[in-house]
C-alpha cells in the first residue's frame, strides 16, 4: 500500500511541477514587463540565442472600436485606455445592441536591427485580427461589430510574420466577442525573430504530433496483440482507448489533424473534439472492467456504456451545434460543461474501481495505477484549462512519457507473468510427471513378488523337483516361464522409467541367434485366438548372422513392437522382416493396419503418448518408448514409417556379432542357477500373554510379524497379531486394545481401509494406531494420518524408536482416561441430588392432573440432562440456538417448581447464527434463579437477551434478585471465587478472541451479566 501511495504522489508532483513551471508567466504577475505605456523597446541582447521574448506589460487599448491601421489613433486619443496583457479585456468592452463587443490593441515594438520579426498567438478570445505596419498578416475567426459578420475562433495557435520599418513593428490586433466572460488577449504573445518563432512552433508541432502519434502506436501494438489471441479483451479495448487518445491529443494544442485538414468548419471540430471523449472514457471503463472483473459489476459496466452511448450520440451524431441558429462560444461553453457534468460520475467510479484494485492488491496494479493516475491528473488539468482557460502546455508529453513507462513496464509485467506461469505450470507438470513415476514404482514393487514366485515355482517344475512331467507339461511350463521372465523385465522396465527416465540402463550383450525372431513369433502365435483375423508372417533368414545384443532386452523390443501392431490392426496381416545392413542388423515389423497421421510421428514415442483416435485400443503408451530407449542403449536406431489408412513400418537395428565375439562367447557359456527360499510361515492369530497393555499386530509378511513379536515380548507387553485387516476386525469386537500397529501396503484390505473401519467405531484417544510401511511417500504419510493414523513409521522399523513411540501414546491415552473420569466427578457435583428430587417430585405431582405439560417437563428434563451428561459436548463449540436451548429447558424446570415467583422474558434474534462453548449460558442463568430470585420471598424475574450490536453480538442475562455484594463481586471478576456457575464460563469466554464478559450489580436491585462476542470470529 505505501508504494502505491509513493507512485500516486510522485506522479500527481511531477504534474503540478511541469504545469506550474511550465506557465510561470501565467500565474506570477512579477515577470518581466517589456510593454510600457504602449511601447515594447527590445535590445539585441535579448533576442539572442533565437530567445523568444513575452510582449507583456501595459498596452493601449481602444475599446467599443475597430480601428483600421490607416486610421490615425490620435482621433481616438480620448478612447485609449492602458491595459496589462495578458488580462481579460472584456471588462473594457460593452456590448452593442446585437451583444457583440469589440477592441483594439496597440502595441509598437522598437527592435535593434532590421528584419523580419513574427508572433506566436497561443488564444484571443473569441475572434482577433493582427496588422502589422499596416499589413494584415494574420487573423483567427473574424472580428466585426456585427453578429452577422462576427465569426469565432476555437483555440487556434497560429504565427504571423512582418518586416520591421525604421526598426518598428506597428502591431494592432483588432478582437471581438459575443456572449463570454473573458475576451481578448488572455494569454501571453510570444515575440521574436522569424527564424526563432518558426522554430519554436514547429518544435510544438512536431511534440503534439509525437504525442498523438506515440498513442496511435501503441494502440496500434495491443489491437494486433489480441487480434493474434482474441480471448483478452483487456488488449483490445487498452488498445482502442490509447488509439482514440492519440487521435483526440490531435485535435487539441497544435491541432495537428486540423493543420492536415483545414477546411474542416470550426463547429465539426467542436463536435470531433467532444464526441471522442465519450468513446475515450468507455474503453477505459471497459478495459478496467475486463482486466479487473472481479471488483467490478457487469450490470453496472454495461449501465455506464449506455450512458456513454447516449452522450456520443448526442455530441457526435446529433450534433447540438448544427441548429439554424449561428452557434457562440457560449453554447460551446455550456454544451462542454454539460458534457464534463455527466462524465464526472463516470470517472469517479473507475477511480474508486481502481482503489479497489489497489487496496486487495489486484494483478499489476502498480503499472495500471501509474496509467490511471496519470490519465486522471491530465483529465483534472484538461477541465482547468477548458472551463478557465488555463494553460497546460507541456502536459500532454508528460502524460504520454508516463504511460510510454507505465505500458512498457505493463507488457514486462505480463511478460514475465506469463513466463511465471509458464514455469508454475511446468512444475506441476514435473509433479504430476514425479507422481505417475511413484505409481508406477509402486505399482511394479508389487508385481515384483508374485512374479518372482512364478518363476521359481515354473523353474524348479523345469528342474524336476516335484518329479517327471509330461512332454505337454513341459512345453506350457517352459512357455510359463518365458512369459513370466518377460514380465519381469517389463517390471524392471518400469521402475527404470520412473526412476531414471534418462539414465543408464543395465543390459547385457552377448552373442544372439537370429532364430530368436521366430522364438517371439511363435510365442505371440501361442496367445493368438483361433478366430483372429490377423495373421503374423515371418519373412526373417535363418542363415542370416548372429547379433550381439540383449537377448532379452531385443526380444522385448520386438514383442512391444508386434503387440503394437496387433493393437491397431483388425484384420490383416502383420510381417516381420530381418536383413542386413551394413554391420547392422535391420528388424522391420510391418502390419495393415490403420496407419498413424504424419503429424503425430514425432510423438508416438513418448512416454505415455497415444494418438488421440486410438486410445480406445488399451494399453499405458509407454511400449514404444520402451523400446526406443532399449534399441539406443542397444547402440541401435529405430523409426518409423506409416501412411493413413494402408499401414505402419517399425524399424530398429541392432549390431552383429564380430567372429571375435562369436569365439568368446563359445568359450563362456555358463548356466546359472538361483537357490530356493523357504518361507517363513506362522500359526495366526499369534497371542502373547504380557502385561496389562494389550497390542495388536497387524502384518500379512510373517517375518515381519516374527519380529515385531520378539521386541514386544522383551518389553512386556501383551500382544496378538493377525495378517489381515478382517481378523483384526474380528478381534477387535471382543476384546480391548490398547495400540495397534499396521501394515500400510496389506493385500485384501489395506492399511488405509483399516484404519478408516477401526476409526468408525473408537477415536485417536480411545485406540491409537501406527502405521508402519516399506515406502515413505509423502502422500502415503498424509492419507494415513487422515484416515484416523496417530502416528507412521518407515521399514525396516528402529526397534528402540518404535517402543517409544509406543509407550508415548499409551501415556496420552491413560491420560484422556483420567480426564474422563475427572470430568465425570465434575459433572456429578453439578447436578445436585436436591434438584434431581425437587424436579422429579414436581413431575409426579404433574402427571396427575396435567399430562401435556407432564411430557413437555420430561421432554425439557431430558434436554438438561443430555447437555449436563455428553462429556464430548461438555469441551465442544455448539451452536448458539442449541445453548438457548437448553437454557429454555432448565427454566421450564424452574418455572414448574417456582410457580409465580419466576417470571422469564426472551428477546433472541434468531437470525444470529453463532457458535459459543458448551454449557456457558446455562450455568450463568442456574446461578441466577439460585443465588439471585429464590433468595427473595416473592421471587422475580429473569430475562435473557440476544441482540447484535455493531460487530459484536450482545448476551444479557438479568435477574431482579437479592443481588451481589460488591467484595464478592470483585471476587467473581478476579477469578477468586469458588463458585462454578461463574468460573467454569468465565474461563471458556476468555479463550474466544475479542470476548468479554461484564457483571454488573446492586444488592436488592439485581445483576446482569453482559457478554460481547465478534460474530464473525465466534
Amino acid at each position: 500500500m505505501r508504494k502505491n501511495i509513493m507512485i500516486i504522489i510522485t506522479i500527481i508532483l511531477l504534474f503540478a511541477a511541469v504545469f506550474f513551471l511550465g506557465n510561470r508567466d501565467y500565474f506570477l504577475t512579477s515577470s518581466q514587463q517589456i510593454a510600457q505605456a504602449g511601447t515594447a523597446s527590445i535590445d539585441s541582447s535579448q533576442l539572442q540565442g533565437n530567445k523568444i521574448l513575452k510582449l507583456d506589460g501595459e498596452w493601449s487599448f481602444y475599446p467599443n472600436v475597430l480601428i483600421s491601421p490607416d486610421e490615425s489613433f490620435d482621433r481616438y486619443g480620448e478612447k485609449r485606455k492602458p491595459i496589462k496583457v495578458p488580462s481579460n479585456g472584456g471588462d473594457f468592452m460593452e456590448p452593442n445592441e446585437e451583444g457583440v463587443s469589440v477592441g483594439t490593441y496597440r502595441l509598437t515594438v522598437k527592435v535593434p536591427v532590421e528584419g523580419q520579426y513574427g508572433l506566436y498567438i497561443r488564444t484571443i478570445r473569441q475572434a482577433n485580427r493582427i496588422f502589422i505596419n499596416g499589413e494584415d498578416v494574420g487573423a483567427m475567426g473574424n472580428p466585426s461589430t456585427t453578429f452577422e459578420d462576427f465569426r469565432f475562433e476555437n483555440d487556434d495557435k497560429y504565427t504571423v510574420f512582418a518586416k520591421s520599418e525604421n526598426q518598428e513593428l506597428d502591431i494592432v490586433i483588432h478582437v471581438a466577442n459575443y456572449n463570454y466572460y473573458k475576451a481578448g488577449i488572455i494569454f501571453p504573445i510570444e515575440f521574436g525573430t522569424k527564424e526563432s518563432i518558426q522554430k519554436y512552433y514547429l518544435i510544438k508541432v512536431i511534440l503534439n504530433t509525437l504525442v498523438s502519434v506515440g498513442y496511435m502506436v501503441f494502440g496500434v501494438i495491443y489491437l494486433i496483440s489480441y487480434s493474434q489471441n482474441r480471448r483478452r479483451k483487456e488488449e483490445l479495448f487498452l488498445g482502442l482507448f490509447a488509439a482514440l487518445v492519440g487521435l483526440y491529443m490531435s485535435f487539441i494544442n497544435q491541432k495537428v489533424f486540423f493543420l492536415i485538414m483545414p477546411n474542416i468548419k470550426i463547429t465539426e471540430q467542436v463536435r470531433l473534439q467532444l464526441g471522442i471523449v465519450p468513446l475515450v472514457l468507455a474503453c477505459l471503463t471497459y478495459f478496467i472492467y475486463y482486466m479487473y472483473p472481479e471488483f467490478t459489476r457487469k450490470k453496472t459496466i454495461h449501465g455506464i456504456g449506455l450512458v456513454l452511448s447516449f452522450i456520443f450520440c448526442i455530441y457526435a451524431i446529433y450534433n447540438p451545434f448544427s441548429g439554424a441558429n449561428p452557434v457562440t462560444v457560449g453554447d460551446i461553453a455550456i454544451w462542454g460543461k454539460i458534457l464534463v457534468g455527466s462524465l464526472i460520475p463516470i470517472i469517479i467510479y473507475n477511480l474508486f474501481v481502481l482503489l479497489r484494485v489497489l487496496w486487495r492488491g489486484g494483478e499489476g496494479a502498480h503499472y495500471i495505477l501509474g496509467v490511471l493516475v496519470s490519465t486522471c491528473c491530465y483529465a483534472c488539468l484538461l477541465g482547468l484549462n477548458f472551463l478557465f482557460d488555463v494553460p497546460i502546455d507541456y502536459i500532454e508529453i508528460v502524460l504520454f512519457l508516463l504511460l510510454l513507462f507505465s505500458f512498457s513496464s505493463l507488457l514486462s509485467f505480463r511478460a514475465n507473468l506469463s513466463y511465471n506461469k509458464v514455469r508454475t505450470l511446468s512444475e506441476e507438470l514435473l509433479a504430476y510427471n514425479q507422481m505417475k513415476d511413484e505409481f508406477i514404482l509402486k505399482t511394479s514393487h508389487e508385481l515384483r513378488t508374485p512374479l518372482n514366485g512364478i518363476l521359481n515355482l515354473s523353474k524348479s517344475l523345469m528342474e524336476g523337483a516335484e518329479g517327471p512331467l509330461k512332454r505337454t507339461q513341459q512345453e506350457n511350463v517352459i512357455l510359463i516361464h518365458n512369459v513370466t521372465q518377460r514380465l519381469g523385465y517389463l517390471v524392471e522396465d518400469l521402475l527404470f522409467s520412473s526412476n531414471h527416465p534418462q539414465g543408464d540402463l543395465r543390459v547385457t550383450p552377448r552373442v544372439v541367434p537370429v532364430s530368436v525372431i521366430n522364438e517371439v513369433i511363435a510365442e505371440i502365435h501361442s496367445f493368438m485366438l483361433d478366430e483372429t483375423t490377423i495373421s503374423l508372417v515371418s519373412n526373417v533368414d535363418q542363415n542370416l548372422p548372429a547379433m550381439y545384443t540383449d537377448e532379452l532386452r531385443m526380444k522385448q523390443v520386438l514383442y512391444n513392437l508386434l503387440n503394437n501392431a496387433m493393437q491397431h490392426t483388425s484384420h490383416g496381416q502383420i510381417t516381420v522382416f530381418a536383413n542386413v545392413r551394413g554391420k547392422q542388423m535391420e528388424i522391420k515389423v510391418s502390419d495393415t493396419g490403420v496407419g498413424i497421421p504424419s503429424q503425430e510421428l514425432e510423438r508416438i514415442f513418448n512416454a505415455f503418448y497415444q494418438v488421440k483416435k486410438d486410445k480406445s485400443s488399451g494399453g499405458l503408451g509407454l511400449g514404444l518408448s520402451i523400446a526406443k530407449n532399449i534399441v539406443e542403449k542397444l547402440n541401435g536406431e529405430i523409426y518409423v514409417t506409416s501412411t493413413l489408412g494402408v499401414g505402419t513400418s517399425f524399424t530398429f537395428t541392432v549390431p552383429l556379432a564380430t567372429k571375435e565375439k562369436i569365439i568368446e562367447e563359445s568359450q563362456h557359456q555358463v548356466v546359472a542357477r538361483r537357490p530356493d527360499h523357504k518361507v517363513l510361515q506362522l500359526d495366526l492369530p499369534l497371542i502373547h500373554k504380557g502385561g496389562d497393555k494389550t497390542i495388536l499386530v497387524v502384518d500379512d509378511d510373517h517375518v515381519n510379524i516374527k519380529v515385531l513379536a520378539d521386541a514386544l515380548t522383551k518389553k512386556g507387553y501383551t500382544f496378538i497379531a493377525v495378517d489381515n485387516g478382517c481378523d483384526a476386525i474380528e478381534y477387535l469386537k471382543t476384546h480391548q486394545v490398547d495400540c495397534m500397529l499396521i501394515d500400510l501396503m496389506m493385500s485384501g484390505m489395506s492399511g488405509h481401509e483399516l484404519c478408516e473401519k477401526v476409526r468408525k467405531e473408537y477415536d485417536m484417544l480411545e485406540l491409537p494406531i501406527i502405521v508402519l510401511t516399506a515406502i515413505m511417500q509423502h502422500s502415503d504419510l498424509v492419507l494415513s494420518l487422515q484416515v484416523g493414523a496417530n502416528d507412521y513409521l518407515q521399514k525396516p522399523i528402529a526397534m528402540d524408536e518404535l517402543l517409544v513411540r509406543i509407550q508415548s501414546l499409551l501415556a496420552v491415552r491413560q491420560s484422556s482416561i483420567d480426564a474422563i473420569e475427572d470430568e465425570m466427578n465434575y459433572l456429578y457435583t453439578q447436578v445436585t441430588p436436591h434438584f434431581v428430587y425437587n424436579t422429579l417430585n414436581t413431575i409426579i405431582g404433574l402427571s396427575y392432573t396435567d399430562i401435556e405439560n407432564t411430557r413437555e417437563a420430561l421432554y425439557c428434563l431430558a434436554t438438561y440432562f443430555r447437555a449436563k451428561l455428553n462429556v464430548h459436548y461438555r469441551n465442544s463449540m455448539v451452536s448458539l440456538e442449541d445453548e438457548i436451548d437448553l437454557v429454555k429447558a432448565y427454566l421450564y424446570i424452574e418455572k414448574m417448581r417456582f410457580g409465580d415467583r419466576l417470571a422469564i422474558t426472551y428477546d433472541i434474534d434468531e437470525s444470529i447464527q453463532l457458535r459459543i462453548p458448551a454449557l456457558s449460558l446455562q450455568p450463568l442463568v442456574e446461578n441466577a434463579v439460585f443465588h439471585g430470585i429464590s433468595k427473595k420471598k416473592e421471587g422475580g424475574t429473569i430475562k435473557v437477551s440476544v441482540q447484535r450490536e455493531g460487530r459484536f453480538v450482545s448476551i444479557k442475562i438479568y435477574d431482579n434478585g437479592v443481588g451481589i455484594p460488591a467484595d464478592k463481586l470483585r471476587q467473581l471478576v478476579n477469578e477468586e471465587s469458588i463458585r462454578i456457575g461463574f468460573a467454569n464460563p468465565l474461563k471458556k469466554f476468555k479463550l474466544i478472541k475479542n470476548a468479554s464478559l461484564h457483571i454488573d450489580s446492586e444488592v436488592g436491585k439485581g445483576t446482569t451479566v453482559r457478554i460481547l462476542l465478534p460474530e464473525g470470529d465466534a
